[in-house]
């Protein structure tokens, strides 16, 4: 069995990494490749720009997974793959194959077609490219992302936590239904760092939540003619797009799914994830989840998660039940109820939010 996993591995590594990789820079920076005026010649294919056909693929990677569990109606958790999908589990998938689906495709890509009367294939028409990643500094540039950012996000996180990264992000996604795969759910439990050092190396977040920060100020004085800096602007877009945006969270948070799991980027790189987490901690997010007395010390819910946190911990110690809890105050949590669904037990649950248990 070992030996199959490791076969996978290069396979991804050797084989369907690269090809992505290079889909993602001919959708990125298609420049790189051929000079300004062949672009559209050389990678418009059927009329269609680069960024159309990579979030044509992602899209169809993400829904069809998310689409295909909701169907069976199976746990994607666990070795029993005949036990019912929970209603919790049900609603999240579905989430994320209508997130996808609608605000990360339809929404920028098709819809705009239809509004300028064009015909899919065979009008030549750049659609709006939509931003995958949700980052901070998006805040500072328009009174629509301050709203969402600064308003929605932080009032959701204080009745859901982060179930923003599981149920609809669009990076998110994409590692929550890479995650429960057979070959992706052994990434999570066998290669997610777990431990000290690990949780230590959750403070590079906040650094690129400060510089996503710094970079949001120095476009909103921009905007309003306070500075002129065109110098600093660029320097600091290009630092973005290629170290944060580029290696950290395409070509390094992707490739890393088989070395360290599929929430690498979530974990240590998002800005928007470190600013959530840290709302949530100091605004006492309702968010929780907690054991009751019917822990038997098995361990399985800390191997499920894809945040590293030792969930076991909160559960038992030395196998006798403490009733314990966690939430974005102590844990990087994402809600994706992974070790809820796993426990054979059920000795863990979702905190509602005005008291009890889900």
């Amino acid at each position: 069995m070992k030996s199959k996993r490791s076969s996978a591995e290069i396979l991804f590594l050797i084989l369907f990494y690269p090809i992505l990789l290079s889909f993602y820079l001919i959708y990125k920076y298609p420049t790189w490749f051929v000079s300004a005026d062949k672009v559209a010649s050389t990678f418009y294919w059927f009329h269609m720009s680069t960024s159309f056909w990579y979030a044509t693929a992602y899209t169809a990677v993400v829904c069809s997974i998310a689409g295909w569990v909701v169907w069976r109606g199976k746990t994607p958790y666990g070795k029993d793959k005949n036990k019912p999908l929970s209603p919790y589990q049900r609603k999240k998938f579905a989430s994320i194959f209508v997130a996808q689906l609608v605000f990360f495709y339809l929404v920028p890509y098709i819809l705009p077609l239809i509004l300028h009367h064009h015909s899919l294939f065979t009008d030549s028409y750049e659609p709006v490219n939509k931003n995958a990643y949700v980052y901070v500094y998006n805040g500072f540039t328009s009174l629509g992302g301050f709203a969402y950012i600064f308003v929605v996000v932080p009032v959701s996180v204080w009745f859901f936590g982060k179930r923003y990264c599981s149920w609809f992000c669009a990076c998110g996604n994409l590692a929550e239904v890479i995650g429960i795969t057979p070959w992706g759910n052994r990434w999570v439990t066998e290669r997610t760092p777990r431990g000290p050092t690990a949780r230590k190396w959750e403070a590079l977040q906040y650094i690129v939540l400060g510089f996503a920060v710094a970079f949001g100020i120095v476009l909103f004085l921009q905007t309003w003619k306070v500075i002129s800096a065109p110098n600093l602007v660029t320097a600091l877009r290009q630092f973005q797009d290629l170290a944060i945006d580029l290696i950290f969270g395409a070509l390094v948070g992707l490739g890393a799914y088989p070395l360290l799991g599929t929430r690498m980027w979530c974990r240590y790189g998002c800005p928007l994830a470190a600013g959530m987490r840290l709302y949530g901690k100091y605004a006492k997010s309702q968010f929780q989840v907690v054991a009751n007395d019917g822990c038997k010390g098995l361990n399985l819910c800390t191997t499920q998660c894809p945040m590293g946190i030792d969930v076991a911990s909160y559960a038992h110690e030395n196998g006798v039940a403490t009733q314990g809890q966690f939430g974005l105050q102590n844990s990087p949590c994402i809600g994706c109820g992974g070790c809820i669904d796993i426990c054979p037990v059920q000795a863990l649950s979702f905190k509602k939010i005005l008291g009890g248990t889900s």
